[in-house]
This record gives structure tokens, C-alpha cells and sequence, in this order.
């Protein structure tokens, strides 16, 4: 499709930004090849161009809404460029006016996390996440925030990053790890989690005394999650994004805890305390669990409190305990209302419960997941509810999920036709069992 340039946006390391409108006259930004002459004269422009390409190229490979969409790109053309969506600013800019971020902190945070755990989990690192290239996006009312240029690299003072010729160095050098000293070719997630801690310092920290590649540390609980993310050995960091979320998810709503007994009271305590517990304090956690549900009472506090330590430490020692654990955790989820943020923590628990579980388990928990995405319009439970519907999955567990259907009166079509709404889900990738019920 041909685009007509209308006016330029911006310059980074080795591309500029347009804005450009197609015969239809919409208008989308065009990034387009054109590197600073510094960069040319050390990496030369075979290798720039060897990079720009191979990034678009992972970035085109990427479905998710918290990545930025590469409309279209002419990446054999000279000079090579790509078609994203315009966006409203980078977190960057958004930070300048006010680093709290204000109503959209958790937006940001929680979409920030959403997109680098997809392309952690489609075998990506960023390696150079920064507010920069997190670009913010306005729908009306709706804000959402998307990581863009992972891999790219720009280069201006202390806030850029750096390419030589002899090697692959580089990084922002407020966000970059300490183990991409010397060697950007080290780079796994571990250095993406330290660079989201980075930003986390942006905002609760002092980032203006920051200390580039060591840790950081900030107030309160937040700052325990800073301290965890940057800490100079990646393997003391958290091990993937499911946990920081976790974490972060607690650490921003703090709120006071109304228990329903003494003894709920003490078992949220046990479970603060101990990230493993023996079997007598488990067989203490289910009679609490038990004594809710006699007496009506919610379950809230109990599984909130439950960490995926918890529950993974569960399913390698008690497997017949961790099906009962995840039967109560599907049922807790399933028709009640969660804080939206929530509902991320309560899908990466889920899954869990899923890979690990029984056919029974599978079947309880994507459909706990498939009501929880779409009554609470979340896109990254929908994706994956979706991923346990899909054609991926055997058989027989496509049958179990569809004689629970049946049994419950349990409104599928309804829950699909929201999703190929809002996160452009085909019924076609349904497995074909579960399709025939749409």
C-alpha cells in the first residue's frame, strides 16, 4: 500500500519517525532507516541494516496487544521501514509531565508485564526495555500501553544505548543489567526483569541518583520488588514474570484485611510466613478452606494470600492435595467479581493448576478462566482461556471440557463471541469438538 508522508515525528539512533496516511486517509507512523553518521562510521551500514531488519522481522512475529503491531513494513526497500500504529507518547514522555503516572500507573505497570511475559514465552528478551520504548495508546476511555523496539538500539548520552563494530554491546545504561557489561549477548529475561525494576525506580524511587548497573532499592514494599528485580546475580531475581506480577500486585493494593475468624486470620498468617509449608500446616490451610465454604463465608483472603510458591511447591510434593487445591481455586474464580489488575495474578495461578493438573482439573480450570477473561473484558485471561480451547489440546480433554458445557448450561457461545470481539479470536482455532458448540 502506498502512504503519503505528512509530516516527521522524531529521530532515534539509527531511524526516524513520520507520520504518513494511506488513500483511505488514515494515518499510522512510518519508521524508516536512518542512522546517525556516528553509527555509520562504527558498525558500518550493511550491519545496521542486517539489524533494523532481523528486529522488525521478530516484532512482525508477535500477536499480543501490549506489543506494538507492525502493520506493514518494506524491509527489502531502500532505505528499509515499517508501518506501526500512531501512538499518543512513550511512557517517557508521560513520565516527564508527572514520573507517577497518576490514574494509568497500574495500566502501564500490568500492560508493561502482560506483553514481555508473550514474548518471554515466544522465546524473546527485549533487551532494551525502557519508558521510551513503551509507547502509550488513547482509544476514547481506554488507555493501554505497548512495548515497542525491542532489540533496536538508539544511541544519545546516558539515557541510550550503544553499538560498536566489534561486538554486540549495548543496552540503556540506566536500564541495562550488570551482567551486559561487556557482553550484550548475555542478555536473557533476567535482564528484562531488572529493567522493568529500573522503571519501577522511576517512579517510587530516585532515579535522578541512580547508580547505573547496581542494585536499586526504593520505599516500602515496592521497594523489596525493586530490590529483588536488580539484584546483580540474575538468578536472584525473579525467575519469570508471573511472580513479579504477583508481588507488585500485593505491593500496590495494600488495603486491610477483614477476616472472617481467628483461625482464617492465623492461616493467612501461616501462609505470609512460609513460602513451603509441611503437611500438617496444609491439612490446617484446607480445613479453613472447608470452613468458609460451610459457612458461606468467602475464601478471598485465603487465596490471595497463596503465592505460586505455594502452589508449585504443592504440586511436586502432594499431587492429590494440588488437584484439591486447584478444584477449590476454579470454583473461587467462577462467578465471582475481581479487581481487573487482580485478574492477571489469578490467571498466572491458573495455569499453574492447568499444565499440571488431571483431565477434571484442565477442563474446571479453562473454564474458570474462559467466565473470569470475558465478565471482566481482560484480554490477557481471554488469551489464555483460549490457549486451553484451542485445537492444541488432545481429544479427550476437548470432550470433558465439552460434557462440562452441557452439564453446567454453561454459556460458550456467548463467552467466544466476546472474545473474537475483543481480542480478535477466531472460532476456527477452537478445538473442533468445542467449535461444533459455537
Amino acid at each position: 500500500m502506498a502512504y503519503r508522508f505528512e509530516y516527521e515525528k522524531g529521530r532515534g539512533g539509527f531511524a526516524r519517525v513520520d507520520i504518513v496516511s494511506n488513500p483511505q486517509g488514515q494515518h499510522f507512523a512510518q519508521k524508516t532507516y536512518d542512522p546517525q553518521p556516528q553509527l555509520l562510521t562504527d558498525v558500518g551500514d550493511e550491519e545496521l541494516r542486517r539489524r533494523f531488519v532481523r528486529e522488525v522481522q521478530y516484532q512482525s512475529s508477535v500477536n499480543h496487544p501490549n506489543v506494538v503491531q507492525i502493520v506493514e513494513s518494506f524491509l527489502w526497500a531502500d532505505p528499509p521501514a515499517f508501518i506501526m500504529p500512531i501512538a499518543e507518547c512513550t511512557l517517557k514522555d508521560e513520565m516527564a509531565i508527572d514520573n507517577t503516572l497518576g490514574a494509568n500507573l497500574n495500566t502501564a505497570l500490568f500492560d508493561i508485564l502482560s506483553g514481555l511475559e508473550h514474548l518471554h514465552r515466544s522465546g524473546y528478551v527485549h533487551r532494551d526495555l525502557k519508558p521510551a520504548n513503551v509507547l502509550k495508546f488513547t482509544d476514547g476511555a481506554q488507555v493501554s500501553y505497548a512495548i515497542s523496539d525491542f532489540g533496536l538500539m538508539s544511541a544519545s548520552h546516558s539515557d541510550s544505548s550503544t553499538l560498536t563494530g566489534t561486538n554486540a554491546n549495548g543496552g540503556t545504561t540506566n536500564y541495562a543489567a550488570p551482567e551486559l557489561i561487556g557482553n550484550f549477548r548475555r542478555a536473557t529475561l533476567a535482564a528484562d526483569i531488572y529493567a522493568f525494576g529500573a522503571i519501577l525506580h522511576d517512579i517510587f524511587g530516585n532515579a535522578t541518583q541512580r547508580i547505573p548497573y547496581t542494585e536499586l532499592d526504593g520505599p516500602g514494599e515496592i521497594g523489596a520488588i525493586i530490590q529483588r528485580c536488580t539484584k546483580r546475580l540474575p538468578m536472584r531475581r525473579y525467575p519469570n514474570v508471573s511472580a513479579l506480577r504477583e508481588d507488585l500486585y500485593q505491593a500496590l493494593h495494600t488495603r486491610p484485611v477483614v477476616f472472617n475468624s481467628s483461625s482464617e486470620e492465623r492461616i493467612v498468617e501461616l501462609l505470609r510466613a512460609n513460602s513451603t509449608l509441611d503437611d500438617s500446616q496444609w491439612d490446617e490451610v484446607f480445613l479453613q478452606i472447608e470452613r468458609n465454604l460451610g459457612r458461606d463465608q468467602s475464601t478471598n483472603n485465603i487465596f490471595q494470600t497463596l503465592t505460586i510458591e505455594h502452589i508449585s511447591a504443592l504440586d511436586g510434593n502432594a499431587p492429590e492435595l494440588f488437584s484439591a487445591l486447584g478444584s477449590y481455586f476454579a470454583d473461587h474464580i467462577n462467578g465471582q467479581s475481581f479487581n481487573f489488575d487482580y485478574c492477571d495474578v489469578l490467571a498466572s495461578k491458573a495455569e499453574i493448576f492447568y499444565n499440571a493438573g488431571d483431565i477434571t482439573l484442565k477442563t474446571n480450570i479453562a473454564l474458570a478462566l474462559l467466565y473470569l477473561g470475558t465478565s471482566h473484558n481482560r484480554w490477557y485471561v481471554e488469551r489464555k482461556a483460549a490457549a486451553m480451547l484451542s485445537s492444541a489440546i488432545d481429544d479427550a480433554l476437548a470432550e470433558r471440557i465439552r460434557v462440562e458445557i452441557t452439564v453446567t448450561n454453561c454459556p460458550f457461545s456467548a463467552h467466544i463471541k466476546h472474545m473474537e470481539r475483543s481480542i480478535s479470536f477466531t472460532r476456527e482455532t477452537l478445538h473442533p469438538i468445542l467449535r461444533a458448540l459455537v
